[in-house]
């Protein structure tokens, strides 16, 4: 990004907080053109967590900005740090460590300059979730319903101007179940984060997000490294490896043969007995999977656009089509009509399986109006999409309805959602789908699901 967004904003902010109007040359610039400020800012413009655009929303200038002007725009981010979420306040804290001389001749109080101790900031949530799927398919309906309770820590680290360590840790309870892998601690993301100028760089366990199609093709963590880098604020080039959990997916059976019956103590084979893998009581075998990919995005005022190729494999064959690894080229575009409609339409496609049990093809066409803010009492917002899933081509897709009978990502159909803001930091979901099961073995393949969620932020 550049800093032509952050000129732009200094006009809108900075001229009302201190009655100053800054000519296009600044002669107090002493924020180097180059200076990660500048992105950083930026990034929180992008993000919404300041505003203050033009009348006509766009950026105009090119000029370099002072440290007490760039203090300014910081103390104006620091008053909205609430609603922002942990990247963005990684991102603000760094810019008030920065700017403290300057904050401090401003009157803005640094707590966390003056106490040096403490350099860790906790945030989290308390979640509820309630769902129920429901399958026409003989012998394949689930339970009628899933209750599951989350306790989510997410501290943030600062470790010098450049690096901040992140961590997500979970506390589960699903009162329907017992056992370790249904109640108990996980860790589930611990990672570091540098900034260079244009360059983001995460190693660790992070969460990663197929963007070029909007989380159709992917959205889960992976064990790796991803460097984002983005040579103008409309391009950006992000690469992303390591390993990811298979479990649950298209790298491995659903635990199914002929018949829906298990073989006992043995084996268990996929449904066109194209291979057979341990056998464990749950009917799935947890292992992991090599990840890469690679994506080129593009943003221009009110769309975005990208294409991105992924490459995975598990660690034997795969279930289904007799290759070591799926390779997948995906691509999207969204357009925001205005401040509240913004449409996407995106499509994935991967290689074949075996028999065509699966289409090699999944797509998603959805319409968002407004959307809940987690800061802001009584603010909703709601959605309508129509998708194609396929375990090959969205093997792991970011939706909640997503699984078929056989639990592969091969659901097709509509689905309706809202979120709305009963006060501040509790959010509520609500989502419906109807439609069917791709899965070419499931005859009866009518599909319902109601899925909601109330978080409470912290």
């Amino acid at each position: 990004m550049k800093k032509t967004l952050v000129s732009a904003l200094t006009t809108a902010l900075v001229v009302g907080a201190a009655s100053t109007t800054f000519a296009a040359a600044n002669p107090f610039a002493d924020v180097p053109a180059d200076h990660w400020a500048y992105d950083a800012v930026a990034q929180l413009v992008q993000d919404g967590v300041v505003n203050g655009y033009s009348a006509d929303g766009t950026f105009k200038g090119d000029q370099s900005m002072s440290r007490y002007e760039m203090a300014q725009i910081v103390a104006k981010a620091m008053a909205k740090s609430d609603a922002a979420d942990n990247n963005n306040k990684a991102l603000i804290e760094k810019l008030s460590a920065e700017f403290s001389d300057e904050l401090a001749n401003l009157g803005v109080r640094v707590a966390n300059l003056e106490a040096k101790t403490d350099n860790v900031k906790w945030t989290g949530l308390i979640r509820y979730d309630w769902n129920t799927t429901n399958y026409e398919a003989e012998d394949g309906h689930r339970e009628p319903e899933t209750n599951n309770l989350k306790l989510r820590f997410t501290p943030s680290i600062t470790i010098n101007e450049n690096w901040t360590g992140y961590s997500e840790i979970d506390y589960d309870v699903n009162p329907d179940e017992t056992g370790a892998d249904n109640n108990g601690a996980t860790v589930s993301k611990i990672y570091a984060e540098g900034v260079y100028g244009k360059a983001d760089i995460k190693l660790g366990r992070f969460g990663s997000f197929s963007d070029a199609s909007h989380g159709l093709l992917f959205d889960d963590k992976v064990t790796g490294a991803e460097l984002t880098y983005a040579p103008t604020e409309k391009w950006a080039v992000k690469a992303t490896g390591g390993r990811i959990d298979a479990k649950g997916t298209a790298f491995q059976t659903a635990g199914k043969v002929k018949g829906n019956a298990y073989i006992p103590g043995g084996t268990i084979s996929d449904i066109n007995d194209d291979i057979s893998v341990p056998y464990e009581a749950d009917g799935l075998i947890p292992s992991s999977a090599t990840y890469y990919g690679i994506e080129v995005l593009y943003k221009n005022g009110k769309m975005d656009a990208g294409v991105g190729y992924h490459a995975a494999g598990a660690n034997h064959t795969l279930v289904g089509n007799g290759h070591d690894k799926y390779q997948v080229v995906d691509a999207g575009v969204g357009y925001a009509f205005d401040s509240n409609v913004k449409a996407t339409v995106d499509y994935a496609r991967g290689n074949e399986w075996a028999n065509d049990r699966f289409s090699k093809d999944a797509y998603s066409i959805q319409v968002n109006y407004k959307g809940a803010n987690a800061a802001q009492k009584g603010s909703w917002g709601a959605y309508v999409a129509y998708r194609k899933l396929s375990p090959i081509a969205a093997f792991q897709a970011t939706y909640d309805h997503k699984e078929g009978v056989n639990e592969f990502n091969s659901l097709k159909g509509w689905e309706i959602g809202a979120d709305y803001a009963w006060a501040k930091n509790i959010v509520s979901t609500f989502k419906f789908f109807t439609g069917k099961d791709t899965d070419k073995t499931v005859v009866q393949d009518k599909v319902t699901g109601v899925w909601s969620r109330v978080d409470f932020l912290f």
